[in-house]
């Protein structure tokens, strides 16, 4: 079976043709001056030269575009090898920094786990027998405790961890002067989490729990952004002008005014 002929085969297959002709050419050439004396013929092969010498120029001009083609081909593959380069490199980089962030939350998820299991075994380790010989009730991590355990999850941005460290401590101390604290916190895990309709039931519990709390007006605005960022500007807005009226003097009613102006 025949290989099909590739394009350096036809630039060397035209080189040697444009030589063969030159040289033939030259032996045209060579004829018609031994041969000036015979008119007739001499004019026949000189015409026959000249045939030739077109020919081959002809042959010279097709050869010249195959080079250029060729060059151009090659260009263009060189400059598709650079652009797979590059976007290969920028794929390895992107998972290179998803590891690594990856890995850094597995080690503070094993730390905090580490933690805890301290805490709780110095508090077992600790607990003494009560009065009439009944062991005294075993007691976890304070409020203190699991509300700064939660907290560092949510500024080492694992907001799935810091939802279920507020959570439980909002349910266990829910009297505590942290919990409406705890609240907008576990607001804006959800806000990071994109679970807007979470984080609006999170911050309505300030308000409706902690009516007194410094943190009231900062719960209305929150839930004004949240409604805004579910698609519902208008009751978004109307929280805003709420926190104007309650609360104008504020920093949310600031931040509420200055989202009003845009």
């Amino acid at each position: 079976m025949k290989s099909k002929s590739t394009m350096p085969d036809k630039m060397s297959y035209g080189y040697a043709s444009l030589k063969m002709r030159w040289f033939a050419a030259l032996c045209l050439c060579t004829l018609a001056l031994s041969g000036a004396g015979c008119g007739g013929a001499s004019t026949e092969q000189m015409q026959l030269m000249r045939s030739e010498i077109f020919t081959i120029k002809q042959d010279q001009r097709q050869l010249q575009h195959q080079v250029t083609v060729l060059d151009s081909l090659i260009r263009q593959r060189v400059e598709g090898l650079d652009q797979f380069n590059a976007g290969f490199g920028a794929d390895v980089r992107q998972l290179t920094d998803h590891l690594a962030t990856l890995g850094q939350r597995l080690k503070d998820t094993e730390q905090r786990l580490n933690d805890m299991a301290g805490r709780m075994q110095t508090a077992s380790s600790s607990a003494a027998p009560a009065s009439g010989g009944q062991p005294a009730a075993k007691t976890g991590p304070g409020p203190r405790e699991m509300y700064d355990l939660a907290y560092k999850d949510f500024t080492s941005s694992n907001y799935q961890l810091a939802v279920e460290g507020f959570s439980d401590f909002v349910q266990r101390y829910p009297d505590t002067p942290l919990a409406a604290q705890a609240y907008l916190y576990l607001g804006n895990c959800y806000q990071a989490l994109n679970k807007y309709e979470q984080a609006i039931s999170s911050y309505k519990s300030i308000v409706d729990r902690y009516p007194d709390s410094q943190l009231h007006p900062d719960a209305l605005f929150k839930i004004g952004d949240s409604l805004i960022k579910l698609g519902d500007v208008a009751r978004g807005e109307t929280y805003f002008q709420g926190v104007i009226q309650k609360f104008p003097d504020s920093n949310a009613a600031e931040l509420a005014r200055a989202r009003l102006n845009q």
